[in-house]
C-alpha cells in the first residue's frame, strides 16, 4: 500500500511539474510573440509618410469644429502641444467573458496615429496558474484577435474578416481620448454637430468607414461614445450598441490630459453585457 501511495504522489509531482514548465514555456513563447508584434508596429510606423502632417496643435485646427469638440479640445490640449505619434498604455482591471464574471486583468498597448493601428497584449486571470492570454491589432485597416490558456491552447483565433476590422478601427477611434491629438481633423477625424454636449466622429481608414457619437461632460471632458460595432454571435457579425464611459477624472502625460479609468459594454437584445472595465497605471507618449 505504501509503494502506491508513493507512486501516486511522484506522479501527481510529475503532472503537476510538467503542468508548471508549460505554463512557463507558453508565457515565455507569448511574450516573444507579442514582442515580435510590438516591433512590427512600431516599425510601420517609422516607414509611414508623414509629410504635410501637422506636428504641433493650434487653435485655428478648432475653428469649424461643433460647439462642445472645441471645448474639449480646449480642456485636453494646451497650445502648440505636440502631436503624438506613438502612445504606450498600460491598464489594470477587470474583464467578463460573460455578463457579471468579472476576472482581473493586466494589459500593455501599443497606440501609432500613422498609420491607425494598435496592439493589445492582456493577461486575465481566469484560472489558477492557468492566465488567458489576449492579443489585439490593428493596422492600416486589418484586424486579427487571438487567445489561448497560458499562451499555449488557442481558444480564439480571427484574422482579416471585415467585421473585425470595423470594430477594430471604431475601438481606436473610441480609446483615442487617451491619445487625443488622434481626434483632430487634421488627422483624418470627421466631427458634426448633434447638440450642444454631443458630435458624431466619423473616420475612414483603408476603405473602411465608421461612426460613433462622443457625449461630452460639463467640463468638456468625453464621458460617454456610443455606436453600432459588430460582435460576433456564434460565427456571425452582428451589428451591436456599443457603450464607453469614460471618467470625469483626468490625468496629465506630457501636456496632455487623458481619462483614468474607464468601461465598455454591449447592449445587447437579450441585456447587457459589461465587459471591460480598467484604469491607467501607466502611460507614455512619442512626439512627432
Amino acid at each position: 500500500m505504501g509503494r502506491i501511495a508513493g507512486a501516486v504522489i511522484i506522479v501527481v509531482v510529475a503532472i503537476i511539474v510538467a503542468a508548471a514548465v508549460a505554463v512557463i514555456y507558453g508565457s515565455m513563447s507569448w511574450n516573444r510573440s507579442s514582442d515580435a508584434s510590438f516591433a512590427r508596429l512600431l516599425a510601420l510606423a517609422d516607414t509611414t509618410p508623414v509629410t504635410g502632417l501637422p506636428t504641433t496643435f493650434s487653435r485655428e485646427q478648432l475653428d469649424s469644429l461643433p460647439a462642445p469638440v472645441r471645448r474639449y479640445f480646449g480642456r485636453v490640449l494646451i497650445p502648440s502641444q505636440r502631436m503624438i505619434r506613438l502612445a504606450y498604455i498600460d491598464h489594470d482591471g477587470e474583464f467578463a467573458l460573460k455578463p457579471n464574471q468579472w476576472q482581473r486583468f493586466t494589459s500593455r498597448q501599443l497606440y501609432t496615429t500613422a498609420p491607425r493601428g494598435f496592439v493589445w497584449d492582456a493577461d486575465i486571470h481566469m484560472l489558477p496558474f492557468m492566465p488567458v492570454r489576449v492579443r489585439d491589432r490593428y493596422a492600416a485597416g486589418s484586424a486579427s484577435m487571438l487567445a489561448t490558456m497560458a499562451g499555449v491552447i488557442k481558444v480564439v483565433d480571427q484574422e482579416g474578416t471585415p467585421g473585425l476590422a470595423s470594430g477594430a478601427l471604431l475601438r481606436f477611434i473610441a480609446e483615442a481620448a487617451w491619445l487625443p491629438t488622434a481626434l483632430l481633423p487634421s488627422e483624418g477625424v470627421r466631427w458634426s454637430a448633434i447638440d450642444d454636449s454631443t458630435a458624431r466622429a466619423t473616420v475612414s481608414d483603408a476603405g473602411i468607414e465608421v461612426t460613433m457619437d462622443v457625449h461630452f461632460g460639463t467640463e468638456g471632458e468625453i464621458s460617454r461614445i456610443t455606436a453600432m460595432r459588430e460582435r460576433d454571435v456564434n460565427g456571425t457579425s452582428v451589428l451591436t450598441p456599443w457603450v464607453g464611459e469614460m471618467s470625469r477624472e483626468l490625468m496629465l502625460v506630457s501636456g496632455v490630459k487623458i481619462p483614468v479609468s474607464a468601461s465598455v459594454k454591449w447592449v445587447a437584445p437579450e441585456g447587457e453585457h459589461a465587459y471591460w472595465r480598467g484604469r491607467v497605471r501607466g502611460a507614455r507618449f512619442e512626439f512627432r
